[in-house]
């Protein structure tokens, strides 16, 4: 039995501007929301927003960029529950730090909240890594990596210190987290400009494992996803998305086509 193309466009017409408006909502695999709310985080934490009361609007935002990253890579089930109870503990202990102040309730925040950060550029990695074509999301995705690894050093080192009581860097002086952010990203790019550099012992290990990380991670994945990158045409995207749309309105049959059943028991009559 086939369907009149008369009907078939017009039940694919509504449906598929449907379809993409639940595609645009769910945003599956589309990380450009996901780089804005990095690039807020970053934002955040480099104008130093991270004492007293802003300190718990800064860490609800951690964690809403988190659970987006586990939505955007499709990460369900117990891991996505974890990070749940983890958002929700940093935003607790957040309160807390706010209400008692002290530097080691507020590092204990940072630490909590790096480890938050840590779970997005991992889950991140996985999902893009498993592309079959390497897109403009695939470019974006590893963007969002690569600055994620920063906000993770940049909330450790600070968390060391605060944690510690022993400044992190070998100069005098108060540093706060604006220094931190500052000189996380240009030792993960390995610029150097010696302003600031780690204190001997733990600082000087975690600068070397941040160095390497960024480099590794530029050099071995960054440059092979854009020699393999392939623009997706907004016309490729629709006509996938058509195609879904006319599948699903149809119990999975495509619109205009046969089953062999039908083709079977028309031949046999």
């Amino acid at each position: 039995m086939t369907t009149s193309p008369d009907i078939a466009n017009k039940t694919t017409g509504p449906n598929l501007r449907r379809g993409m408006v639940r595609e645009a909502a769910k945003a599956s695999d589309s990380y450009g929301l996901l780089l804005v709310l990095v690039a807020m985080d970053y934002i955040v934490l480099s104008v130093g927003w991270t004492n007293g009361t802003p300190i718990i609007l800064a860490t609800g935002l951690i964690g809403i960029t988190a659970l987006l990253a586990f939505h955007t890579s499709h990460v369900r089930g117990h891991l996505l529950e974890a990070v749940q109870v983890g958002a929700i503990l940093a935003f607790v202990a957040s309160i807390v730090a706010a209400v008692i102040g002290g530097d080691v309730a507020k590092g204990a925040v940072f630490v909590i909240s790096a480890l938050l950060i840590l779970t997005s550029p991992v889950v991140i990695l996985s999902r893009i890594l498993r592309h079959s074509q390497v897109t403009a999301e695939t470019l974006l995705g590893a963007i969002c990596v690569y600055i994620l690894l920063g906000l993770v050093f940049s909330y450790s080192d600070y968390a060391v210190q605060l944690v510690g009581g022993i400044s992190f860097f070998a100069q005098s002086g108060t540093h706060d987290a604006p220094d931190f952010v500052y000189y996380s990203y240009i030792t993960m790019t390995t610029v150097g400009y010696g302003d600031l550099s780690p204190a001997v012992g733990l600082p000087r290990t975690m600068a070397v494992i941040e160095a390497l990380t960024g480099q590794i991670f530029l050099v071995v994945l960054v440059a092979r996803l854009v020699s393999m990158y392939q623009p997706k045409t907004r016309g490729a995207r629709l006509r996938n998305l058509e195609e879904s749309t006319v599948a699903d309105s149809t119990g999975g049959v495509p619109v205009g086509s046969e089953t062999s059943d039908d083709t079977d028991s028309a031949s046999g009559s």
